[in-house]
């Protein structure tokens, strides 16, 4: 597989992220929300797509691989 710098700088900043928060991945994911409610109180744009539930009539997807 091929190098792709943008995944290998969102790995590494997400890394970076959750070594500030402990290793608490709940923590991060805390903090993100709070960061989220903080920009759209000052005004900033802030998109929120609707949660997708799966079919369970269907079976998921399989990648081949």
């Amino acid at each position: 597989m091929t190098e792709n710098p943008i995944v290998e700088e969102v790995h590494r900043i997400r890394e970076q992220m959750l070594v500030e928060h402990g290793g608490d991945l709940d923590a991060l994911m805390k903090a993100a929300q709070r960061r989220t409610e903080e920009a759209a109180r000052a005004g900033k744009r802030v998109v929120a797509l609707a949660p997708r539930r799966l079919d369970e009539r269907k079976e998921p997807s399989k990648k081949a691989g």
